[in-house]
């Protein structure tokens, strides 16, 4: 009995990723976007931890009547997706096909049943869209630069190329998860001091993010993708 209610409130944890979804696009629509940004990133938190306690409790064999890997991807695809692009468009107005491609390659990758490698990355750009409209609107990216940006990451989601995933990635995950924290902590900063924040600060955190994608293209080079 302990085990299934266990389960079950991962579950119900993962659903409440559900709400703060729909809250950061309300508060989006309302004009209030450092809020927004403030509960994407309870979001994130959640969905951060959601699968080491799903694997935990073993949700799949206490609550089995809840496919909770399915619950995730549609969360995550309101999360990281279908809010962030809401919320870029809301502060830089950027063209509306540019948003609706970007959407059409996120839910590709979604949908993708090889997203996630047996040995712990994910195949195409992960749909990392709320740190990408973030720093695009920090940086104050010209809108054909940014729009450009955003096509080439929605372009590489149907790309064979591996990303870290960063809890599970076993090559470097130490040093990959100082790194996190600290790119986090600077995260928390920038949500904080918003359109103030430094020019240090912003250059500053990109070290966690040319890690992640210098390590990935090695990581690449060395462990290409091979087809099935």
């Amino acid at each position: 009995m302990k085990k299934t209610a266990a389960a079950y409130g991962v579950h119900v944890l993962t659903a409440l990723g559900a709400a703060l979804g729909l809250w950061a696009i309300i508060l989006t629509y309302d004009g209030f976007y450092q809020e927004a940004i403030w509960v994407l990133a309870i979001s994130a938190i959640v969905d951060s931890i959601d699968g080491a306690l799903a694997r935990l409790t073993q949700t799949k064999e206490n609550a089995p009547r809840i496919d909770g890997a399915l619950m995730d991807n549609i969360i995550d695809f309101l999360t990281w997706t279908i809010a962030p692009l809401l919320w870029i468009y809301a502060t830089m107005d950027l063209p509306v096909w540019v948003l609706v491609i970007c959407a059409t390659a996120s839910i590709f990758g979604f949908s993708n049943t090889k997203a996630k490698t047996d040995d712990h990355f994910f195949l195409g750009f992960p749909s990392y869209w709320n740190i990408v409209v973030f720093y695009t609107y920090l940086l104050e990216l010209p809108v054909e630069f940014a729009s450009a940006t955003l096509l080439i990451f929605a372009l590489v989601t149907f790309l064979p190329v591996k990303f870290l995933y960063p809890t599970r990635t076993k090559f470097l995950r130490p040093l990959t998860i100082v790194l996190g924290i600290f790119f986090l902590l600077q995260l928390i900063a920038l949500m904080y001091y918003f359109d103030e924040s430094s020019v240090f600060l912003i250059h500053s955190s990109f070290i966690f993010p040319f890690y992640y994608f210098g390590l990935s293209f090695y990581l690449n080079l060395k462990r290409p993708v091979t087809s099935d």
